[in-house]
């Protein structure tokens, strides 16, 4: 599925956070999982940025891991204030979408141009 990169771009972030409620994930899975939700341009180049944004405002519980052959990976989950930022993208996004739907239920006519 293709999504036109300006539409998908306020609605990325929201995806982020979510994907980080509860869990514990590191950047590779990210990107993996949008990827596989349908986002297939989402890159790292795309993800460290809104990373970095979000860890400085405080939305982020960040630990390190170590792994015997790669140097430690940082994993990502959702502090306080990260959640409060998830939960208002979820009511913008519900409003967004009731807007959406009142719009296509508006009966655009027979073709014909009316004046």
């Amino acid at each position: 599925m293709t999504i036109d990169t300006q539409l998908s771009k306020g609605v990325l972030e929201g995806c982020v956070l979510r994907l980080l409620e509860g869990r514990y994930r590191y950047s590779g899975e990210i990107v993996s999982l949008m990827r596989g939700c349908g986002f297939t341009y989402f890159s790292e180049g795309t993800l460290y940025p809104m990373l970095l944004r979000l860890e400085k405002a405080g939305c982020f519980t960040v630990i390190k891991k170590s792994t015997s052959n790669s140097p430690p990976k940082k994993y990502y989950k959702l502090s306080e204030g990260g959640l409060k930022k998830l939960r208002a993208f979820e009511e913008d996004w519900g409003n967004i979408c009731a807007a959406m739907q009142n719009i296509f239920a508006v009966d655009g006519g027979s073709g014909e141009e009316e004046v």
